[in-house]
């Protein structure tokens, strides 16, 4: 008997269950074996083994009454017992306990990425929100690359694992609608490029496939034309947003169908700074056989809009080097 429920608490260790719905089963089959160990302590006052029966009828009372707890604590709504000595239990063996159900919700947000995708380690350079706008294409991007995330299991749109009782739970106690994505999600890839006089967030999951997804708008108190006159941006996170989320309606929950968006949080350094560090260079850089054209690409990356040129890689050295190799 005992050997059958190892089996089964084997298998279910293989299985991708969340800890709360693994706690009923146990509750179960620990409910259904108990009664194994009622049939055992009869059969040993049958045969006068009066002692070893009464061993078994407390081994019963005891795991029927733990198990009357779990009942309490994974079926119902009250949760707890008055006649619950728990937490006395614990106090005398002086054990900290954990919550499975803060437990749960715990292994649930380390399971999202979340903001651990980023775009480089940056050490000395300051953060500023940027906002962004979507055009109607970018959006259809937008929720065609969550769509092939939420497919390939890097993104859980799965309201947290929690079932409708705990949403509507959720929804009573902060009075707030509960969302499909527990934290926001870093997408796999993105990168952020001029096109024109704007600026694009691209995105996807990888550089193969990467969409437009985001226009930057501004970055911080400033325009994004004003930001690129003033200083380097470079995209150090974005990460997917919004979409679905539940409400209480009149006969129940209600989802309401909310697009996915994008947030990106951008890097930035002086431009003034970054000229007195390249003054400050040892005359020996300044022979280097790096092409020019491939320097001056560098410095024109994300200079401000309009036709101004670099002052470090004049136009006509550039043109004069375009078609030489």
């Amino acid at each position: 008997m005992f050997t059958l429920f190892d089996m089964i608490r084997s298998s279910l260790s293989y299985v991708n269950l969340s800890m709360v719905l693994k706690n009923r089963i146990y509750t179960i089959l620990a409910g259904i074996g108990n009664f194994y160990l009622l049939y055992v302590a009869f059969r040993f006052f049958q045969n006068g083994f009066w002692g070893r029966g009464t061993l078994f009828i407390l081994a019963f009372l005891v795991i029927l009454y733990f198990t009357y707890l779990n009942i309490l604590y994974y079926f119902t709504k009250s949760k707890k017992s008055k006649y619950d000595i728990s937490p006395w239990i614990e106090k005398i063996l002086h054990i900290q306990s954990k919550d499975p159900m803060t437990a749960a919700e715990e292994e649930r947000k380390e399971m999202a990425p979340g903001y651990i995708q980023t775009n480089g380690i940056f050490k000395n350079e300051d953060f500023l929100p940027a906002t962004v706008v979507h055009t109607m294409e970018q959006r259809d991007n937008i929720q065609q690359i969550a769509a092939e995330l939420i497919r390939m299991d890097y993104m859980k749109a799965d309201y947290q694992g929690l079932s409708e009782e705990e949403i509507a739970e959720k929804i009573r106690t902060t009075g707030k609608p509960v969302p499909a994505l527990s934290a926001p999600v870093a997408l796999p890839y993105f990168e952020l490029a001029r096109k024109g006089n704007s600026l694009i967030v691209y995105g996807g999951l990888n550089q193969i496939d990467r969409k437009e997804v985001a226009m930057v708008k501004e970055v911080g108190l400033l325009t994004a034309r004003e930001a690129v006159k003033r200083y380097q941006l470079y995209l150090a996170t974005a990460v997917i947003t919004g979409g679905p989320e539940k409400i209480n309606g009149r006969t129940g929950l209600i989802e309401k169908d909310t697009p996915y968006g994008v947030q990106v949080q951008v890097a930035y350094r002086e431009r003034t700074a970054e000229k007195s560090s390249a003054n400050q260079r040892p005359s020996s850089t300044k022979t280097s056989s790096t092409p020019e054209h491939l320097t001056r690409s560098q410095h024109e990356t994300f200079d401000e809009f309009g036709p101004c040129q670099s002052s470090q890689a004049p136009q006509k050295h550039w043109r004069s080097q375009k078609y030489k190799h």
